[in-house]
């Protein structure tokens, strides 16, 4: 198991996948999808859903360790991605017992800019077999 994760980068989030995610997840919040909305609250574009940045953090657990099973994730968000944004998930392993036990990477999503948005920890279960 290698305790660095090789960075993720996506984006940028365009409006079209924000729209999509809103539908096909029911989070109609008109926020997510109408920057004058969001401006209204001080943003200066509409923030990309939370549970939308969730999904890429599993999709960059997914690359780096294929066979494991993620068993929770706990996530922090520390300011709003902004649509249009490019994105980058970096992580490393905090914890690990053994081949066979469960561990813990520490996860941060970052924008372009450099801003920490997000900070997580996934728990990951050993494939069979155990890790690699």
């Amino acid at each position: 198991m290698k305790g660095v994760m090789e960075p993720l980068r996506i984006g940028p989030i365009g409006e079209g996948q924000v729209a999509a995610f809103a539908e096909v997840s029911g989070d109609a919040n008109p926020l997510h999808v109408n920057k004058e909305i969001a401006r209204t609250i001080g943003l200066d574009a509409a923030p990309v859903h939370g549970m939308l940045l969730v999904a890429y953090l599993h999709e960059a657990v997914r690359r780096h360790q294929p066979d494991a099973v993620v068993t929770g994730l706990s996530t922090r968000f520390m300011a709003p991605v902004p649509v249009g944004e490019t994105i980058e998930i970096t992580g490393r392993v905090v914890k690990q017992s053994g081949l066979s036990e469960a561990l813990i990477l520490r996860l941060m999503v970052r924008t372009g800019a450099g801003t920490l948005a997000c900070m997580a920890e996934a728990m990951l279960a050993p494939p069979p077999g155990g890790w690699r």
